[in-house]
C-alpha cells in the first residue's frame, strides 16, 4: 500500500511547482500528514476532474508554526499566496508545513479508486508493474 496525498490545484499549480522545486512544502491547518513523516506518498492533483498522481515524495516530520511572523518567513517556499484561503488569518492558530524531500517525477496517471480517507488521502495498491 502507498498512500496517495491530494493536493488541490484547482486555483494554483502547486504539484507543477512541487516538481520544480519551487514548493518545498505542503501545508495544512491541521496535523493531517505528521503520519507519513518518514515515508514516500504519490502527490496527486485533485480540484480538476479525476485525481492524477504526478510524482511521490518523502514527507519529513512537519514544522510547526504558531505565529504570523514564522507563517511569513516561509511563506514563499510553499508558495502561498497573499490573500488565498490558504493564508495565515484571523482565526489562524496553527499551520503544519511538511517538508517534500527526494520530489520524483512520475508518467502522469489517473489515481484508480482505493480506500478513501476524506480528501486528504486514500491508500493505493500498485499493479506489480509499477515502481515507486
Amino acid at each position: 500500500m502507498i498512500p496517495v496525498i491530494f493536493i488541490n490545484c484547482s486555483r494554483f499549480p502547486f504539484l507543477t511547482w512541487i516538481l520544480l522545486r519551487r514548493k518545498l512544502y505542503e501545508t495544512r491547518s491541521r496535523n493531517m500528514l505528521g503520519r507519513f513523516a518518514g515515508c514516500r506518498v504519490i502527490l496527486a492533483e485533485t480540484g480538476n476532474g479525476r485525481p492524477v498522481a504526478h510524482c511521490t515524495a518523502v514527507i519529513a516530520a512537519p514544522l510547526v508554526i504558531r505565529s504570523r511572523s514564522a507563517f511569513r518567513s516561509l511563506r514563499r517556499s510553499a508558495c502561498i499566496m497573499k490573500g488565498s484561503k490558504y493564508d495565515w488569518n484571523l482565526e489562524t492558530n496553527v499551520k503544519y508545513f511538511y517538508p517534500l524531500l527526494d520530489v520524483q517525477p512520475l508518467e502522469p496517471f489517473p489515481v484508480p479508486e482505493g480506500v478513501r480517507h476524506g480528501r486528504v488521502w486514500m491508500e493505493y495498491i500498485p499493479d506489480h508493474n509499477m515502481e515507486v
